[in-house]
């Protein structure tokens, strides 16, 4: 069963709107906790990349999420880290959204020396 994600980026400015962000945020997702809204990702690329041209679609851009719930997650050591894989978007029609496969695996121990021993920086 294929899992889909959708992302929202911008900028929210002032308390008063990050609220009501937030309360739209839940009425769609039906989440009424705080804690899965805000996450910490960082971008990984392979070390040795594709000339550029068509086949460097092929590289694949993977990605290290972590969930933020205090101040005691500051640490990048301790998190609990999810590596990510997006698929390439997939066409909707009659819609403006853009939709692709996601792949989120949990990992342990040292995750960034883990990304480097596969190849990315």
């Amino acid at each position: 069963m294929a899992t889909y994600e959708c992302s929202l980026r911008g900028l929210v400015f002032g308390q008063a709107a990050k609220e009501a962000l937030v309360e739209r945020l839940v009425g769609i997702c039906g989440n009424d906790s705080l804690i899965d809204l805000f996450e910490h990702e960082i971008i990984f690329t392979p070390s040795a990349q594709t000339p550029v041209g068509p086949a460097r679609n092929d590289d694949v851009v993977l990605r290290l999420q972590s969930r933020i719930h205090s101040e005691q997650d500051k640490s990048l050591k301790f998190r609990q880290w999810y590596m990510c894989m997006q698929g390439p978007p997939e066409p909707q029609r009659g819609r403006n959204v853009t939709v692709r496969p996601h792949c989120r695996v949990q990992l342990g121990g040292d995750v960034f020396r883990y990304m480097k021993s596969l190849g990315y920086r």
